[in-house]
């Protein structure tokens, strides 16, 4: 038997085991990318084995299989970049890509038994709170036709990068050429020998450009704000590596702390962190001498300060610049025609193809979805522009609705991951507290509030006030970021504050249990 698989029967084993000991609330996860896959092992680890995985594409991954660009790869180290339950011995190189990730989290499914739990091929329209049944019923687009479904606990991981942004530029929709967004790559577009223009250089600009560059004929790269970059050790592991991680455990956990206490020690949120200034130092010396050219220099040294905007890993990208094939246009576009792009300066720029890294609507948490509480209150409307809750995990007024990766939860450092897992395991704390008392779990107003009150008084005296970033709603608040340590979001998270939370036990008002399958079509 081969490691792998004696790995999963004992991960399997003891889930089951753990799961029969006690009776498990009906829990719907929504998503099956990092966050979501996270919780349900958290969930069977705390013996709660009564879910569904609801996911709207046709296998699992989330962010990971949507998003094939050519290019995309993880930005934290592999070995950080995982789960700590389920170490990588595999990892081929040390910055994994697209295809490397996806296949990990396939083994995880299967190592952790999850699959028997997807809902494939399904989105979420509805949630709505039934206040006789103490449940939440789900309404569901399966495969093109309506269904339903009841749960007593919806845990919401659709992740930050979900919705797609799309620029706002005049005559966009008249172009004739290819037009694709890098998180809705088109496969089917040949791009070799073509003049390409990619708008926009955030993450998944940064890691396109150095490959639309190794097969177009032109690249033009139409920047708006340049991105603050460090350099990226990006390389495969050497065969003796490899031979250690795969022989050795301790070789994966050693490499995985020590990647994890790099990224915690230069990890700086707040403007007069001395870490600020140093790293500031770091990004500016290695531009300096990977960027010959003063004017291209010029033009790529940003004009805020450093970490006000998500810092890039750039070698790549900064030589590709340097390429003869290869054009950076810092002017603002104007408009945009059937066959070229236009620049406020009069510039013309012809494109066969235009490729928009555009990032995404990271301020519209639970795009799509529709989640209608107590008393008929709309998440949404609640919400307006600017979402928030209570350690980015619950809102007061919708009951026993959990989120992973929701407002304020965005790592200003370290690997999200991390930040998952703390979330999942205060998740499957109040679902086991749940499992063994019943009822339903609602945070208190007071609880909510004043941590808000609290983080966004820390918010305003991080240097991400500095800038406009993706990070602030419309309105200007900050949305998506965690202002401290990734350790203290896992100290907070550590257990259920009970003094935080409002359980209300005993029998819901409707004298029949709801039913706790899948209704309608499916």
């Amino acid at each position: 038997m081969t490691s792998r698989h004696a790995r999963r029967r004992y991960a399997i084993g003891r889930l089951r085991a753990a799961t029969r000991r006690r009776r498990s609330p009906k829990v719907a996860i929504i998503g099956s990318g990092f966050g979501g896959l996270g919780a349900a092992v958290a969930l069977r680890r705390a013996g709660i084995d009564d879910l569904v995985i609801i996911e709207a594409a046709d296998g699992i991954g989330g962010t990971w299989r949507r998003n094939t660009y050519p290019g995309a790869a993880c930005d934290i180290q592999s070995h950080l970049y995982s789960y700590s339950f389920a170490p990588n011995k595999f990892w081929s190189r040390t910055y994994a890509r697209q295809p490397e990730i996806l296949a990990y989290l396939e083994s995880v499914a299967d190592d952790f038994d999850l699959r028997r739990y997807l809902m494939l091929g399904t989105t979420v329209r509805t949630l709505r709170w039934n206040s006789d049944s103490w449940s939440w019923d789900c309404e569901l687009d399966r495969d093109g036709r309506a269904a339903t479904l009841t749960a007593d606990v919806v845990i919401c991981a659709v992740g930050l990068f979900g919705s797609p942004k799309v620029p706002d530029i005049e005559g966009l929709g008249d172009f004739a050429g290819a037009l694709m967004h890098t998180a809705r790559w088109d496969h089917g577009v040949e791009l070799a020998g073509k003049a390409v223009a990619v708008i926009g250089t955030g993450a998944s600009g940064v890691q396109v450009v150095p490959e639309l560059a190794k097969v177009a004929a032109h690249v033009t790269v139409f920047q708006r704000t340049p991105p603050w970059m460090v350099p990226k050790d990006d390389r495969p592991y050497s065969p003796t590596e490899l031979e250690r991680f795969r022989r050795n455990p301790l070789a994966v956990r050693r490499t995985r702390w020590q990647i994890w206490k790099f990224q915690h020690d230069n990890t700086a949120t707040f403007a007069d962190d001395p870490v600020v200034a140093a790293r500031t130092h770091v990004a500016t010396s290695f531009l300096e001498r990977t960027v010959a050219d003063a004017r291209l220099r010029g033009a790529l040294t940003p004009g805020y300060p450093f970490r006000c905007k998500r810092v890039l890993l750039g070698d790549e990208y900064y030589r590709a610049l340097q390429q003869e094939n290869v054009q950076l246009v810092a002017e603002p576009i104007e408009r945009i025609g059937p066959t070229s792009v236009r620049t406020a300066a009069g510039g013309v720029v012809d494109a066969d193809a235009i490729v928009l890294a555009t990032g995404f609507e990271t301020s519209r948490y639970l795009s799509g979805i529709d989640v209608i509480g107590i008393g008929g209150q709309r998440l949404h409307q609640r919400w307006g522009a600017d979402p928030s809750a209570y350690l980015g995990v619950a809102v007061g007024g919708f009951p026993n609705f959990f989120m992973l990766y929701g407002p304020n939860t965005n790592q200003g450092g370290n690997s999200i991951v991390y930040i998952l897992e703390a979330g999942a395991r205060l998740i499957a704390s109040a679902v086991g507290r749940l499992a063994r008392r019943g009822g339903y779990l609602d945070v208190r107003p007071e609880a909510e509030k004043r941590y808000n009150d609290r983080l966004s008084a820390d918010l305003e005296r991080t240097v991400w006030t500095q800038c406009d970033s993706y990070f602030r709603s419309p309105t200007g608040r900050i949305v998506t970021q965690w202002p401290y340590t990734e350790l203290e979001y896992a100290r907070r998270t550590w257990r259920l504050r009970q003094r935080d939370w409002l359980h209300r036990t005993g029998m819901a008002p409707a004298a029949v249990r709801p039913t706790r399958v899948a209704q309608g079509a499916l």
